[in-house]
């Protein structure tokens, strides 16, 4: 059983955290992490930990001891949780005991798994499975949303989704092009209603669509430069029910100048 696993991490080669200040808790886990493939980069107090976790290739897999020195293990995870980032971190907790509440503190903290020491090898490896199982499936998400991303960035047509708020969350490179931006992080996070307004007539359009409803095909006149307008058609359908966004519009740009 065991073996195969180890085949599996193999296959999946990765960076792995470990802070711990044990040294025979050290030797033990980094010595099953190289035995599965994995590549174990140690730290010894808190705050190195955190350090480590800003930098741009910061490791997926996270193990660390709850006792560690320096920055708060749970001040850590809690970090860590609350930065938003676009991929997944696993946060495996090493434990002084086997009490309940302090797994479930650990575990509100922002904790994926935990393990009281001492713990065996077996135990061990059959945790770090799991954890690999999660990071692959985000990895192939990951993948997938790359791959939306090319293909809607090679979309002639401009495409964003808007919060609740009504702010900007995905855009591609077309509609950062339409509504005069060369990089698509400037909008990131502004109001739809006002970029739009930068454009064209807002009073008009808002008397033609209704944000929370599905609009189709709605033409407009989108400014140029003096005397000159150009047409803009609008699609616009509200989204399955996410904490990212709520609403996306499709924009079409006329190369057709009115006068």
């Amino acid at each position: 059983m065991f073996a195969l696993t180890a085949a599996y991490t193999r296959a999946y080669s990765m960076k792995v955290l470990v802070a711990d200040h044990e040294p025979m808790w050290q030797e033990f886990v980094c010595s099953r992490l190289q035995a599965s493939g994995l590549d174990p980069m140690l730290v010894v107090n808190g705050d190195r930990a955190w350090s480590v976790l800003e930098e741009r290739e910061a490791p997926r897999l996270i193990i660390i001891d709850r006792r560690l020195p320096g920055l708060n293990a749970m001040e850590i995870c809690r970090r860590l949780r609350a930065r938003g980032d676009p991929f997944y971190t696993y946060l495996l907790l090493m434990l002084p005991t086997v009490q309940r509440v302090d797994e479930l503190v650990a575990l509100e903290a922002g904790a994926d798994d935990c393990l009281a020491k001492p713990f065996g090898q077996e135990e061990f490896v059959a945790r770090l499975a799991i954890a690999q199982r999660i990071i692959d499936v985000d990895r192939r998400l990951t993948a997938l949303n790359m791959r939306w991303r090319t293909m809607v960035d090679s979309l002639p047509m401009g495409v964003a989704t808007v919060d609740a708020r009504g702010l900007l969350k995905r855009i591609n490179i077309t509609f950062a092009s339409q509504m005069g931006f060369s990089d698509v992080r400037t909008l990131l996070g502004q109001s739809l209603t006002q970029v739009l307004q930068r454009k064209v007539d807002l009073k008009g359009l808002l008397e033609e669509v209704r944000w929370a409803e599905p609009f189709n095909d709605i033409e407009i006149k989108c400014r140029g430069t003096i005397g000159k307008s150009r047409v803009m058609r609008l699609w616009g359908r509200p989204l399955p029910p996410n904490d990212e966004a709520v609403y996306e519009i499709v924009v079409q740009e006329s190369t057709v100048v009115v006068d």
